[in-house]
């Protein structure tokens, strides 16, 4: 019964307006998406190849992922020149400013197209599900002729989210082989399992949206008002509430920006030369010169090991509110597949602090040598799944379950008359 009823969903969609639109809507999100974000990654491999240091050398940069032509997430910041000084690790700001009038609009990487437009989709494909048939007169007579609650509602589910999640797929699919013949991109093993476990995530995604869609659908008997009703949930959960939990964890745990610590960075690396120009006996010494750097970067770490922890405590402060909302958990999970993430640039900074550590000395000049070749690999799958995306997975199906069983408690109480 269940497969005769989403047949049924999907021949009477078929040939609607509705569905036309929408998927052509959505093929034009997704072409738009892979052209603007395939341009975006040539510029930052242009600027990679232009700017990145000789080997041993103490200025560092790491290659943009081929995954950020898809979800771009942080590629960008993770990729600038890192220059590790005896002061500390300081990053070039100045492709920032190249062209700041893109920066007004809203990069449409795959991840935006899933996030705003497959959930707004997926709902407009479901919201009316049940006002529908009962506005229709369908629904009282399918019932009166037997036809079990919980099928037809399943039925519903799976068909109506099939209508939007087929289409898509194929989209996807054909943008990720296209892609991986473009110059420039890597396209591995792990490029096309991670290209899968990103469209997993999404037909799971857009399920949610369809559950919330057939929970509204039960909860009023009007198809206007339910059409209304979901408009403003998806608006409250994709834009809201990620929004509401950056402005609560600003306002609850106290962090002081990345600019101020860069600030007092530089502050210590003065007193330090202040205090070495007026010692005497010493100054300009290599003992001196020594006992300085030594100073400095005592200061700085007593500065990093009072904002490391704040930082990361906010960090997941952040997190633990927005992955109340699918659009938020989703955010986080993609990213951190993708190699764009929160993690993989924690990940990062770590790997580098380690690096400046282990050649300080050369660094500094405190010592003759050779810096050691840097080399940085980003996570595994294996790894972001164990360490941070396992979460933001299980948030995700959590919401899904939690409104398909509220969809199922309201439509077995619901009134076909």
């Amino acid at each position: 019964m269940i497969w005769t009823i989403i047949k049924k969903e999907i021949l009477e969609n078929l040939t609607t307006y509705r569905f036309a639109i929408l998927i052509i809507l959505l093929f034009l999100m997704v072409a738009v998406s892979i052209f603007v974000s395939y341009g975006d990654y040539e510029g930052r491999i242009e600027n990679f190849n232009a700017n990145h240091p000789e080997p041993h050398s103490s200025n560092v940069m790491i290659r943009p992922t081929s995954l950020s032509i898809f979800v771009k997430g942080v590629d960008a910041h993770m990729g600038r020149l890192y220059y590790l000084k005896y002061s500390g690790i300081e990053v070039q700001g100045a492709d920032e400013a190249v062209n700041r009038l893109f920066a007004l609009f809203i990069e449409p990487d795959m991840l935006f197209v899933v996030r705003v437009m497959l959930s707004l989709i997926a709902l407009l494909f479901s919201f009316d599900a049940i006002t529908g048939e009962k506005e229709n007169g369908t629904l009282k007579l399918s019932l009166v002729a037997g036809t079990n609650r919980m099928g037809m509602l399943l039925g519903k589910f799976l068909g109506r989210g099939m209508l939007v999640l087929v289409p898509f797929s194929i989209f996807y699919l054909v943008a990720a082989l296209v892609v991986s013949l473009l110059p420039d991109v890597q396209a591995t093993t792990d490029f096309w399992l991670r290209i899968m476990f990103l469209l997993l995530i999404s037909i799971l995604y857009v399920f949610v949206f369809s559950a919330v869609g057939l929970f509204l659908s039960g909860l009023v008997h009007r198809s206007s008002v339910a059409l209304g009703l979901s408009l403003g949930v998806w608006a409250f959960l994709v834009f809201v509430v990620p929004q509401m939990g950056i402005a609560l964890a600003r306002a609850v745990a106290e962090v002081p920006p990345s600019e101020r610590v860069d600030m007092q960075n530089r502050l210590a690396t003065i007193r330090g030369i202040y205090e070495r120009i007026q010692r005497e006996g010493d100054s300009g010494t290599p003992e001196g010169w020594k006992k300085m750097v030594e100073e400095t970067k005592d200061a700085n770490s007593q500065i990093l090991e009072s904002y490391g922890p704040k930082l990361n405590d906010h960090i997941q402060f952040t997190k633990n509110i927005i992955r109340f909302s699918p659009a938020g958990a989703l955010t986080f999970l993609v990213t951190d597949v993708a190699g764009s993430g929160a993690y993989e640039e924690v990940r990062l900074k770590d790997y580098l602090t380690g690096f400046l550590q282990r050649n300080f000395d050369v660094i500094a000049q405190i010592q003759k040598g050779v810096i050691e070749d840097f080399r940085y690999n980003r996570a595994g799958l294996g790894e972001v799944v164990a360490q941070s995306a396992f979460v933001d997975l299980v948030s995700v199906m959590i919401s899904g379950i939690l409104f398909l069983a509220l969809s199922i408690v309201v439509f077995l109480r619901y009134d076909p008359r």
